[in-house]
């Protein structure tokens, strides 16, 4: 009795073991053929996508909020630089035009101040000619009158018909006459040395005028210096004009390229879908054929099996992305468009095929 109880409880081990086994053996093998299939589904098919829920959160938006947002300080930085520089070749032009105009009106100037000096030298020398020759007459005059006021005193003086004291005061005023003449001597000397001062200035100013160094005088030579000044100043404005001009060259080049890089930042698909609330999917280069704007969209319960259509395919956006594949530790490239779904869950599925359902079903 035992032992028939025995033979068959082994008998029932032994056909729950091949049962079991045969279970195991046909789930193995239906997980083998479906791995099998979707490889194959995804070697051959190319009428699928890949939706994607784009939250501000996802790591791709925060990188490019962060590109965004550095890329956007650097190029604000520039723009501070550039007004600066701007600020800057102002001043170098302010100052430019006021040395230019400095030197222009130190030019006239000169020119003044040496034409008024040539009609003092000429008006000099007129009156030093009529000077000289109004003291040539004095003297000649009071010579003579002396000469004889000398001679007549003494004879009067010495026959007695001429007193001591008379004699005292016409000696005195032919002294005085004597001092006229001194007089007239000094005023002929002093012009002489003004005329010789105004011909020193004139050639002084002839030779700024010129260029040359001999003939130079103390007053012009000051003046030159500040002249000189002036010159050092323009050239060191041109320079930092030319430099500055440069400079802001080189920058408008630098903050195009940045207004160029934040306008493909901007333009990520992954930015433009989360600022216009889009629902999104990604398309493989190879499927992207059959992914035209307004193709319907199915989705599979089991992926492959028993479909239903849930939407259509909007318009494609501007700019690459990079998705990991569906079931293969790959990165694919493509571009992201906009899904039309009739229910916003459909948005978490894996896979959406694209035109009809795969194998018809």
């Amino acid at each position: 009795m035992n032992q028939r109880i025995v033979n068959k409880l082994n008998t029932l081990a032994v056909n729950a073991y091949k049962a079991l086994g045969s279970v195991l053996l046909a789930l193995i093998l239906v997980g083998l053929v479906s791995y099998l299939g979707m490889q194959a589904f995804f070697f051959v098919g190319h009428a699928w996508l890949t939706p994607t829920v784009v939250s501000p959160t996802d790591p791709q938006i925060l990188q490019l909020n962060a590109q965004l947002a550095q890329q956007a300080a650097a190029r604000d930085k520039l723009l501070a630089d550039r007004r600066d520089m701007e600020a800057r070749l102002e001043q170098a032009e302010r100052l430019l035009g006021s040395e230019k105009d400095f030197q222009e009106r130190f030019r006239l100037a000169l020119s003044s101040e040496r034409e008024a000096r040539a009609k003092s030298l000429r008006r000099l020398a007129v009156l030093r000619q009529e000077y000289r020759e109004a003291a040539e007459e004095i003297a000649k005059s009071n010579r003579a009158y002396a000469g004889m006021a000398r001679t007549r005193t003494e004879a009067l003086y010495n026959a007695r018909m001429l007193e001591r004291e008379e004699r005292l005061t016409a000696n005195h005023q032919l002294a005085q006459m004597a001092q006229t003449n001194l007089s007239l001597s000094e005023g002929s000397a002093e012009l002489q040395t003004k005329l010789e001062a105004l011909k020193r200035e004139l050639d002084g100013f002839d030779a700024s005028m010129a260029g040359r160094s001999a003939g130079l005088t103390t007053e012009v030579l000051l003046l030159e210096r500040e002249y000189t000044r002036s010159v050092l100043e323009v050239a060191r404005a041109e320079s930092e004009r030319r430099h500055l001009k440069e400079s802001l060259h080189s920058l408008d080049e630098a903050v195009a390229r940045y207004d160029a890089l934040l306008a493909s930042i901007r333009s990520s698909p992954w930015l433009e879908a989360i600022e216009r609330g889009l629902t999104v999917g990604f398309v493989p280069y190879e499927n992207l054929g059959n992914a035209r704007a307004g193709m319907p969209l199915y989705r599979c319960a089991l992926k492959l099996l028993w479909c239903r259509e849930v939407g259509m395919v909007g318009q494609p956006l501007q700019g690459e992305v990079t998705v990991k594949h569906p079931v293969r530790q790959t990165l694919l490239r493509g571009v992201m468009v906009e899904l039309e779904l009739r229910d916003e869950r459909w948005a978490r599925e894996e896979l959406l095929h694209l035109g009809r359902p795969p194998l018809l079903l």
